[in-house]
């Protein structure tokens, strides 16, 4: 729904509040306040619209809106909450629009007490605090958020009015994520960018998991911890029946426990994927262990896991180390797929989907050579379609290169898969017969030719005239020769008359 506002939409639940009374509480209570505020406390409007709000997903907005305040702006991230602590307005003000124009809800505070009070009633994501307050600095605050358990693993900034090292040593012992300058706004603008970055991609993803853990309830908390993402999980208590699916299945991310059910450690399953013979050996791999010894590392990263995660697994560790993995992986298959299109590219005729001039003369060079080496058949095809040229004049080029693409189709399915099919340009067409006589390469050829009569493609009578050679020959043993006897027989196939297969002389 529309507020009418350029950039800005308003997401809602019937079920929470009708939307006019929404609309309404947002209204007044922007200009109750001079802000505009939704939720804790809000940016201002019109800082708001100089966003542009992408809107969520329709499944998002049911969700969420059912979730958390019925009224709320999103930046396409998943709704976060701040906890900001700092006793001076402005900077209240300058951090609490900051979080906002990431689509996060802020809790702005003065002291470390009402910090630690708010902490203990509600969760954050992310805690903002400047060093000096008034009842305790912002390191002590920190230490005591940390020995919190349930407190311990969030990201924690400190707002420093200087550079001191003894600060910074002193707040990094104590738990203190990041230490930002106040003089360097722009710099906590994009920390705070990239993190909520960071934590929407690693709660949407998409893939498939194959888990191995044998205790029940372990397994039935990690699945539960990818569901959450979004992601789908394979689970097996032993390292056999895992390896049964990973064969049938295309997994995003393995994730082994060391000791297993069976006759498999862990261990033993990462070196098995690691020595698939596919590309399925590249699947990334997390190995998980309650033992945290050194030597268990090493092994397994030797053996070929990339990363290790030790028992009572923390979810956010979890989900972080998962994210970046699979993260990895899919960057990888999507530049290897760019590679393979941008090399059939190089390789093939756009047309035809044959093989292009180029890569076939390279190819077939190769494959000469080697045939001349070890005395081995070869045969070479060279078809020209006739009086093509009046097919394009007449019914026009488009209709030409309907023509020329059910050539190429019958053509390539004629050939083994050891045959190389190209299209040298316009109206002709090659095939090399690697270990095929010159007997066999006339008798294929005159089945081409009938083939391509009876084609008729788009109602037009079509044949075509074929030269045949073959080695080994008195004077062809390389690709130069070979073609030119091939030539030589399609110009005798046109002179006596066109539609048919002439063989070059030995």
């Amino acid at each position: 729904m529309s507020t009418g506002m350029p950039g800005m939409a308003i997401f809602y639940d019937a079920r929470v509040a009708p939307l006019t009374a929404i609309i309404g509480a947002a209204v007044a209570r922007g200009r109750r306040d001079g802000f505009g505020v939704t939720g804790h406390s809000g940016a201002g409007m019109a800082s708001l619209l100089a966003f542009q709000i992408s809107p969520l997903p329709a499944w998002r907005c049911r969700r969420d809106c059912g979730k958390y305040n019925a009224l709320n702006i999103f930046c396409g991230h998943f709704l976060m909450k701040a906890l900001v602590v700092d006793p001076s307005k402005l900077y209240q003000l300058m951090l609490d629009r900051t979080f906002q124009e990431y689509g996060s809800e802020t809790e702005v505070l003065a002291t470390g007490e009402e910090a630690l009070q708010a902490a203990q009633q509600q969760d954050f994501d992310i805690v903002c605090a400047a060093l000096h307050l008034p009842d305790m600095s912002g390191i002590e605050l920190c230490r005591q958020l940390r020995s919190r358990a349930a407190r311990s693993h969030i990201p924690i900034i400190l707002l420093t009015s200087s550079d001191d090292k003894t600060t910074q040593t002193e707040g990094l012992k104590a738990g203190v994520t990041e230490i930002f300058n106040k003089s360097e706004m722009q710099d906590l603008g994009e920390y705070i960018r990239d993190f909520f970055d960071h934590i929407s991609a690693a709660r949407h993803m998409s893939g498939r998991v194959l888990l191995i853990e044998d205790s029940p309830s372990v397994s039935a908390i990690l699945k539960a911890y990818f569901c959450e993402i979004g992601l789908e999980v394979d689970h097996f208590p032993s390292a056999e029946q895992a390896l049964a699916a990973f064969e049938n299945h295309e997994y995003e991310l393995v994730v082994t426990d060391v000791l297993l059910e069976g006759a498999m450690s862990g261990t033993g399953l990462v070196r098995h994927i690691r020595r698939a013979k596919d590309k399925k050996r590249r699947v990334p791999i997390l190995a998980m262990s309650g033992m945290d010894d050194a030597s268990r590392k090493i092994e397994l990263l030797r053996s070929g896991a990339n990363d290790f995660i030790s028992k009572p697994i923390l979810q956010e560790e979890l989900l972080a180390r998962a994210k970046n993995l699979i993260t990895n992986k899919q960057l990888l298959d999507k530049v290897e797929a760019q590679h393979e299109h941008l090399k059939l590219l190089a390789m093939t005729d756009q047309l035809t989907s044959l093989y292009n001039r180029h890569f076939l003369t390279e190819v077939a060079v190769k494959s000469i050579s080697e045939a001349c080496r070890h005395g081995h058949p070869l045969s070479m095809i060279l078809i020209d379609l006739d009086h093509f040229k009046v097919v394009n004049d007449t019914h026009g080029h488009g209709v030409g290169d309907i023509v020329l693409t059910e050539t190429a189709m019958v053509i390539k399915s004629a050939c083994r898969r050891e045959d190389i099919p190209g299209r040298l340009g316009g109206e002709e067409f090659i095939v090399v017969l690697p270990h095929c006589t010159l007997d066999s390469a006339q008798e294929k050829a005159e089945r081409l030719r009938q083939d391509i009569e009876a084609l008729n493609p788009h109602g037009i009578a079509v044949t075509a005239s074929f030269g045949v050679a073959s080695l080994p020959g008195e004077k062809m043993c390389g690709y130069e020769q070979l073609f030119l006897a091939a030539d030589k027989a399609v110009y005798a196939a046109k002179e006596g008359g066109r539609n048919r297969v002439v063989v070059a002389a030995a």
